[in-house]
């Protein structure tokens, strides 16, 4: 069954805009996509890039604050070294929360600061009860557990680099993908645009133009020889028309004054008889 101009109209216009439709859908979701992982980059992996650093400097403080208490035994400075310690602790359960994946190194340093307060604890008991220990031998010990924390603060924060350029190298592809995906479905969209109006226009073209006359089966047909007879019989009929309207007109031109003579003379003798 033939499909009218109408309904092919129609069909095509939907068939673009369904396109168009699922260029525009895919779109949103990439930017979607591409939003939540940039707000995932941006607010999850600074803040807990934030965080480490202050988990660095609350260790730090930590290791100067005690330093100074068992040079000057002034409780002041311990405690001082407890705030930090808390602050430390603090950090420390907030990048629990948030860095699932850094949970062995966090693990590690949260070992290493409960040895190192173990440590600067037993210390403290000798420094108050006024006893003779070997200081030397705890200051290389603490150096020790300060150096290894340091160590592990600093993987921490390159793994929390890492991870923050991954997901940046993962938003710049997405990026990318879903640009190449749009420029090809554009281009799709246009080139059937252009078909099918290439297409509907023919139909309509065609549907407009009237198709010939058929010859009649069984009439005579003319061959060149009569149509040229018959087209010079025809001008030959013309030109003898024209001459027998030129004629026409000069003998009115001649009779014509004649005529009128006549006619005036033959009412003038009427009326004299009268």
């Amino acid at each position: 069954m033939a499909i009218s101009i109408f309904w092919r109209l129609i069909l095509s216009h939907i068939v673009i805009l369904l396109l168009s439709g699922a260029a525009c859908f895919y779109s949103i979701m990439q930017l979607g996509a591409l939003s939540g992982a940039a707000r995932s980059a941006l607010d999850t992996n600074q803040r807990m890039i934030a965080y480490q650093e202050g988990l660095t400097e609350a260790f730090l403080s930590e290791v100067r604050y005690g330093g100074n208490y068992v040079i000057s035994h002034s409780e002041a400075r311990y405690d001082q070294l407890l705030q930090f310690k808390r602050e430390f602790v603090n950090y420390l359960e907030i990048l629990k929360r948030l860095g699932h994946s850094e949970s062995t190194s966090l693990s590690a340093i949260e070992r290493l600061h409960d040895q190192y307060h173990e440590l600067f604890d037993r210390e403290v008991t000798y420094i108050r009860a006024n006893q003779n220990y070997a200081q030397s031998r705890y200051q290389q010990e603490r150096d020790k557990l300060v150096e290894s924390t340091v160590g592990e603060l600093d993987l921490l924060k390159a793994q929390l680099r890492a991870r923050l350029q991954n997901k940046l190298e993962i938003l710049d592809q997405a990026a990318r993908t879903a640009r190449k995906i749009a420029i090809a479905t554009t281009l799709v969209v246009l080139i059937l645009g252009i078909l099918i109006s290439l297409k509907v226009s023919r139909s309509m073209d065609g549907s407009m133009i009237k198709p010939a006359a058929a010859p009649v089966i069984g009439a005579p047909s003319a061959d060149a020889g009569s149509v040229e007879r018959t087209s010079r019989a025809e001008r030959e009929h013309k030109r003898l028309m024209r001459q027998a309207h030129h004629l026409t007109a000069l003998t009115e031109s001649l009779v014509g004054p004649r005529s009128r003579r006549f006619v005036r003379s033959k009412d003038t003798t009427s009326r004299k008889g009268n």
